[in-house]
């Protein structure tokens, strides 16, 4: 019976996530899981953290299988599964510090999430899901971490005492004084060109991703319109080193609309295939090449051994990561780009100190599924944690202006092609996420091993 309650609390645990997105089911999930093995032998809790990560990864992760299979889906879920079994391992039946004990662990089960193996896959942290929630006040104070180990504080809660205290810490923590402050106004073009295929094959036609941004730029953005227009992740998917004509008509949309031009395509050079963000003013002005990869989407780390367990991964051609960040420089604005997978990073989303944030993403390889709308989600919570404002542009979708406190301000439909212009405002400063979230999974992993120690010391 306790290993079924423990699949049906990581199942309450996903629907905290997109499409349901009901926020206080990571709180319960959470609940039960600390009920569970609160009461339970060393070998129980082996078997109900294994099956609750099993089931909750399962569920929030099965868009990964839509194109290239079910296999890659169950070895995925199978492997970062365990990774719950940190929980297990360091509770012990009944001790009056598992409270604390617990939600210092689901902390390190997301360290391991995001960093193991061949760079994580920290997609599905619980802290992603609560942007719209009171508890999102947290998210400029201490970040995603810290909502983790909040909520996982609040659904170990036992005592009255305890549980208002907590209740109180979001109202509270929202009267902190903003360490960030907002002054000019810069107008923004995002264009969402739409692909004919959705799927691996989306670019199977070449210059068809790019004509379609560029037609769809010239019909909609008049000149001086806008202070910038940016297009998605792979909106131009030809390289534009060999294909000089490409780079010619993005030069020339440039200065017939007076306006940069941010663009996004895969670029050979003599470090081999980069993902590249690419400034026209109207020649090419800067360039960012995308730090953070994708495995298995961007590079087949062990290939010999993944072409043998998926036909896809020969599909797969490796590209090289870059190593430097870059902050673009408009007439009256500097702003910096993370394009798609990058987000999830959190050194890299502590690094943006400009004046807003960009963020570049091509969704038409998941087709219609959660995926899209569980990175959107992401981005607001990002965007909520260094307090700045996101244009936020896809391919196929969500593309939409995203709001300092993670609130979605504008977005167009899904998949069809449009073109969203907004404001946003200039920012200054660092959150105190930014300045001091490092430190926060490390004071956890210090924190378990005092605990443990003290515990030892208890004899108990």
């Amino acid at each position: 019976m306790v290993y079924l309650l423990s699949i049906v609390c990581g199942l309450s645990t996903s629907f905290a996530f997109k499409p349901l997105a009901l926020w206080p089911f990571a709180i319960i999930g959470l609940a039960g899981l600390f009920w569970l093995l609160n009461k339970s032998r060393f070998y129980q809790r082996l078997v109900i953290s294994y099956l609750f990560g099993l089931s909750f990864l399962l569920t929030v992760q099965h868009w990964t299988s839509t194109y290239v299979g079910s296999f890659p889906w169950l070895i995925l879920g199978s492997i970062e599964a365990t990774f719950f079994l940190i929980p297990a391992l360091l509770i012990k039946r009944r001790h009056r510090y598992n409270q604390i004990i617990f939600a210092l662990s689901i902390v390190l089960v997301e360290l391991a999430l995001r960093t193991i193996p061949f760079t994580g896959f920290g997609w599905s942290r619980v802290g992603f899901t609560q942007i719209d929630s009171p508890i999102a006040s947290l998210y400029p104070l201490g970040g995603v971490v810290l909502v983790t180990f909040y909520i996982s504080l609040l659904g170990a809660s036992r005592r009255a005492v305890s549980l208002i205290f907590l209740v109180l810490v979001p109202p509270l923590v929202s009267l902190i004084p903003p360490a960030v402050s907002f002054n000019e106004p810069v107008k923004v073009a995002l264009v969402q060109g739409g692909v004919v295929n959705l799927g691996l094959d989306f670019n199977s036609v070449a210059k068809e991703l790019f004509t379609r941004h560029l037609d769809q730029s010239i019909r909609s953005i008049a000149p001086g319109m806008v202070d910038l227009l940016i297009w998605p992740e792979n909106s131009v998917d030809v390289d534009i080193g060999v294909n000089t004509d490409v780079s010619t008509k993005i030069t020339n949309l440039s200065s017939q609309i007076v306006t940069p031009i941010l663009i996004s395509g895969v670029q050979k050079n003599v470090y081999g295939k980069q993902n590249q963000a690419i400034l026209f003013d109207p020649q090419i002005k800067q360039i960012y090449t995308k730090r953070y990869l994708t495995p298995f989407g961007e590079y087949i780390p062990l290939r010999a051994v993944a072409e043998k367990v998926s036909k896809y991964a020969s599909q797969v051609n490796d590209i090289s990561a870059g190593d430097t960040e870059t902050i673009f420089e408009i007439e009256d604005a500097r702003f910096q780009s993370l394009i798609c997978y990058e987000l999830i990073d959190d050194r890299l989303i502590r690094q943006v100190k400009s004046d807003f944030l960009v963020i570049q993403t091509n969704n038409a390889t998941f087709g219609d599924t959660p995926q899209l709308d569980q990175q959107h989600n992401i981005a607001r919570v990002r965007a909520a944690e260094i307090s700045r404002y996101v244009p936020y542009v896809s391919t196929t979708g969500i593309t939409s202006f995203i709001g300092p406190k993670g609130e979605v301000i504008s977005q167009v439909k899904k998949f069809d092609p449009a073109t969203l212009v907004g404001v946003v405002t200039k920012a200054s400063g660092e959150t105190y996420a930014q300045k001091y979230g490092r430190n926060f999974e490390l004071i956890a992993i210090f924190a378990v091993i005092g605990l443990l120690l003290v515990r030892r010391k208890g004899g108990k």
